[in-house]
């Protein structure tokens, strides 16, 4: 269970209280990203995000937060996304307050030294490059760039080489001052604490903070008319390929159904993917299916890595589950088990405060009217077999699919091709 307040500047606090457990996480997140950059802020908010822990008027030096984080014994960590950007701290319930101190002062009080962003700027190019040469997590971005295109939802929150590399102490506090407001940042605290101290304590520290009105986000425009490829040829030990189907944002009423569609279809070991690309056919080790959804636009997709000279077997053994699942319509153990799974995971991932507060958190900004557990355990169990292949037959059409591959392809792009335009 939590509680939520909203202030009159528009600042929303969460709290939610557990039992069991030690410590207390502080998250504050402000809702921006990648989505609401201009093409010449390309990887600002990333950026942005990294400068935080840098410095402030009062603890004036980087390593100064450390070892003060370093004497909570605290865990501390920020992230940057499409759509959010959020600092935390998980620490014994004893530091609490001094949790909520720290993160209060850098949010509002970073100094942004150039000096400071120039010896950044290549820390975070390395991280690109890091990504980069991660082909699970590259071709990620290769999926969402041939969703999405060149548009802020197709664009790497991590940002490119040409605009991190001239970024400058005004760009950053420009942005800043645009995003960084009241109305756009929630504090969400988690874990064993007393809930009126830490929420008059959040509302103190952060009373201050600016208020005005962010920028808007850009509409996705999402123009398909039959199926795509993306294909990158690549030195690898495997091929790697994602291949799936534009989905929903968040609001949408399949929300649920999709979830569990995506489990039945490759989320456990039980699933069909697994049973059939892994363990019937032995193509791949890793094979998994999901459902991901921002405010706007979403989609299902398998990822599966291969060997090179089964590519082609591979993505013809994804698309028959795809048009299986379609056309029939799924058991009723199946999709009983793949409820009891997704209500089971939940449970194991939320025993931890930072988990909860991750949660709460997701949920309010991608929703603005976060859900308990119960509540959302309550929107699985609603879903019926008719919802799952429903859901399945509106979206796993041609004008819908998508593939990437990445990999020393050779001369298979044009039969892989054919493999997704006999999708029908």
């Amino acid at each position: 269970m939590f509680k939520k307040i909203t202030l009159s500047n528009g600042l929303r606090i969460l709290t939610a209280p557990m039992h069991g457990t030690n410590t207390v996480t502080a998250l504050v997140v402000c809702g921006t990203g990648s989505d609401f950059e201009a093409r010449e802020e390309r990887g600002i908010s990333h950026f942005l995000e990294h400068m935080f822990f840098k410095g402030t008027a009062s603890r004036p030096s980087a390593g100064g937060i450390r070892n003060e984080l370093d004497q909570m014994g605290s865990e501390s960590n920020a992230f940057t996304s499409h759509e959010t950007t959020g600092y935390y701290i998980k620490a014994g319930k004893s530091h609490a307050e001094r949790a909520i101190k720290i993160l209060a002062d850098i949010y509002k009080n970073s100094l942004l030294s150039a000096d400071e962003i120039n010896r950044e700027r290549q820390v975070i190019v390395e991280e690109l490059n890091m990504r980069r040469d991660n082909p699970q997590s590259y071709i990620g971005w290769m999926w969402e760039r041939i969703l999405y295109g060149d548009q802020p939802a197709g664009w790497e929150p991590v940002g490119i080489l040409e605009t991190l590399g001239r970024f400058q102490r005004e760009d950053l506090v420009r942005y800043f001052l645009h995003q960084y407001v009241s109305g756009n940042t929630m504090i969400v605290m988690a874990g064993s604490l007393d809930e009126e101290v830490m929420r008059r304590l959040a509302a103190d520290e952060f009373s201050d903070i600016r208020e005005d009105k962010p920028r808007p986000k850009p509409a996705v425009i999402e123009p398909q008319s039959a199926p795509a490829l993306l294909v990158e040829e690549r030195k690898t030990d495997q091929t790697h390929l994602i291949i799936g189907f534009r989905a929903h944002g968040v609001p949408h009423p399949r929300r649920y159904a999709i979830d569990l569609l995506a489990t039945v279809l490759g989320g456990n070991w039980s699933s069909r993917m697994f049973a059939e690309i892994r363990d019937r056919l032995g193509l791949a080790y890793a094979i998994g299916s999901s459902n991901t959804t921002y405010t706007n636009r979403g989609y299902i997709e398998t990822y599966a890595g291969v060997a090179h000279g089964n590519v082609e077997k591979a993505i013809a053994a994804i698309l028959g589950e795809y048009r299986r699942i379609r056309e029939e319509a799924v058991k009723g153990e199946d999709l009983a088990r793949a409820l009891d799974f997704l209500k089971g995971r939940t449970l194991m991932d939320l025993e931890t405060s930072d988990a909860v507060a991750s949660f709460v958190a997701g949920e309010e900004m991608l929703t603005g009217q976060p859900l308990t557990i119960e509540e959302v355990f309550a929107k699985l169990e609603a879903v019926t077999i008719a919802d799952v292949q429903a859901a399945a037959r509106e979206l796993f059409r041609p004008e819908r699919l998508n593939a990437v591959v990445l990999g020393p392809l050779g001369e298979s792009n044009g039969r892989i091709q054919s493999l997704l335009e006999s999708f029908v």
